[in-house]
């Protein structure tokens, strides 16, 4: 999330609240969220067998969770004018390193 984008999350905020409204919208919101939500879930298939994270991990649910961490930046973003993304990206990596690693 860049700092030199400061409506962003509150534009995607609206957009979230417009498509519980229009099912077309919704639709296409549903459609990039799937291809973002696949695109994550082979990225852990492919980090699982590399040995790169913990293979029991369920690549979909892990994905889920992710995907849902990264979202929860952009509700904190537009909701809570103290809250700096750029400065919890390194404590979300280190809960997402922490997450999937490999015991």
């Amino acid at each position: 999330m860049n700092n030199s984008e400061p409506h962003v999350p509150a534009l995607v905020m609206e957009a979230m609240v417009q498509a519980y409204r229009d099912p077309e919208l919704d639709a296409l919101l549903s459609r990039d969220n799937d291809e973002e939500r696949s695109t994550v879930t082979a990225l852990l298939r492919r980090a699982a067998a590399a040995g790169q994270i913990d293979p029991a991990l369920d690549p979909d649910d892990t994905a889920a969770w992710v995907m849902a961490l990264i979202a929860a930046l952009y509700t904190s973003t537009a909701t809570d004018p103290s809250f700096r993304p750029a400065e919890q990206l390194p404590t979300l990596r280190l809960i997402l390193e922490r997450f999937l690693r490999h015991p």
